[in-house]
């Protein structure tokens, strides 16, 4: 076993629920919340309906159950279909720095739940790892910049706190870290150009890959044991790299260091969409002559430099298209899930406001990352009058954090009528009582749609 696998796995295996602080228990439920708020609001999309369909072909002799429908399927499939309503909306937590999306992993962790009884505290202290393995690799290296997806974080952090679900000793949670990167390396074209379904469904199929590796390894399968530092192992795809220090009473944990989403697009369209409603008050957009907006590289690389952000077809293209979220927050005054409809996407006013926005790599920004995600707005009017928006820390930041009023509205905004006002209370009683809870399954019961 290489230095890196097997520094992960004795940190995997020894982490348990009581070397977990009561604030770090309390972000993991709020990252719950968060969560399935985000699964109810994805619940109706078409890659979601595709993914719910795929997954209901299969039956399993242990069977794990789809949010909102229950219908069992196995394992992996129900993680996939719960990780692409999971993800669909784009507005499930992020690093904040291009790393992805530490809570796609949930639906890994709900799916080793229903096939091992396993109560609120173990979820936790799960929740708690993959938050830890995530950001610890996405600290290490930055595999985008390598020409790879950043699920990668994802199907290596889920399948560590899906294995601890399921109670697999050392050797088979180092199988199991294994099997989840050896055949997994997700490519970085799901995030370019003219952006398809996938982009949406990446997350989750690490997540299904993921409890794939565990099932694998719960049965004796074998794996490279130096996936990391052997030959054409991580290193030769990535680059050499340290593992940054675990969690432990000089350092915290890093589930607090991710950052909750208020508008559901790329995290670093959350500035350009706060800026521009701070001031759209003092507009009339149909007197606006230019609109520049300013940003540090990756924003600009990743959402307002393709020309298909100009003009994009899809609703994943739109939601990682600094212009259209800037003039749809102009004409509308928000940006919701409706903001990215068919309809909206080809509106013709929204179109043409989005050929007069200019967005510039501004040098002197990117020295304000990552600590910050600045966005410097710049709207001039046709009587040559100028209006200016700037933003540092969105809400949801760390540094300007959500309240847990904040999610429970979210999930309250998201749930669009599917639950009852009563199983709505009750989903959040569940989660904010979760390290109470004996039993998982009770939490993904409580989402029943139609019940």
């Amino acid at each position: 076993m290489d230095a890196t696998l097997k520094k992960i796995t004795d940190f995997s295996f020894r982490l348990s629920y009581d070397d977990l602080p009561p604030a770090v228990v309390h972000e993991c439920k709020r990252r719950v919340i968060d969560t399935l708020a985000c699964a109810l609001g994805g619940f109706d999309a078409p890659p979601s309906k595709i993914a719910r369909a795929v997954a209901g072909r299969v039956s399993s002799k242990t069977p794990a159950r789809i949010l909102g429908t229950l219908e069992p399927s196995s394992p992996e499939l129900a993680a996939f279909a719960n990780g692409v309503m999971i993800r669909y909306l784009d507005l499930n937590d992020a690093t904040g720095a291009g790393g992805g999306h530490p809570s796609d992993a949930l639906a890994a962790l709900l799916a080793a739940a229903e096939t091992t009884p396993t109560d609120g505290k173990t979820l936790i202290a799960a929740m708690a790892l993959v938050y830890e393995l995530y950001l610890g690799f996405f600290a290490a290296v930055r595999v985008r910049n390598k020409g790879w997806d950043h699920v990668i974080y994802t199907v290596l952090a889920a399948a560590a706190g899906a294995a601890k679900i399921m109670k697999l000793d050392r050797e088979a949670i180092a199988n199991a870290l294994a099997l989840a990167l050896t055949p997994n390396m997700a490519l970085e074209v799901a995030r370019r150009g003219e952006l398809s379904m996938w982009k949406g469904c990446a997350g989750g199929n690490a997540s299904r890959n993921a409890i794939f590796a565990v099932m694998l390894a719960a049965e004796g399968m074998t794996a490279p044991q130096a996936v990391f530092e052997g030959e054409q192992g991580v290193w030769n795809a990535v680059g050499k790299f340290d593992w940054p220090p675990f969690a432990g009473p000089d350092r915290p944990f890093r589930v607090a260091a991710s950052q909750i989403k208020i508008y559901p697009c790329e995290y670093h369209g959350q500035s350009p969409v706060e800026a521009t409603l701070a001031i759209r008050s003092q507009i009339n957009p149909a007197e606006i002559e230019s609109i520049v907006v300013r940003t540090y590289w990756f924003a600009w690389s990743e959402i307002g430099s393709e020309p298909e952000k100009w003009t994009p077809t899809t609703r994943e293209t739109a939601d990682h298209s600094i212009p259209f979220l800037v003039c749809a927050a102009l004409l509308d005054g928000k940006v919701d899930p409706a903001t990215f409809s068919a309809e909206r996407i080809a509106d013709l006013r929204l179109r043409s406001l989005m050929q007069k926005v200019q967005v510039i790599h501004d040098k002197e920004l990117d020295k304000l990352q990552p600590s910050a995600n600045p966005c410097r707005l710049e709207i001039t009017l046709k009587n040559g009058e100028k209006r200016y928006g700037s933003v540092d820390h969105p809400k949801g930041n760390v540094k300007n954090p959500a309240s847990d009023k904040d999610l429970e509205n979210k999930l309250a905004s998201l749930n669009n009528g599917l639950l009852s006002p009563g199983q709505v209370s009750g989903l959040l009683e569940a989660c904010w009582r979760l390290d109470e809870l004996d039993d998982v399954r009770k939490l993904v019961s409580s989402m029943r749609i139609g019940a």
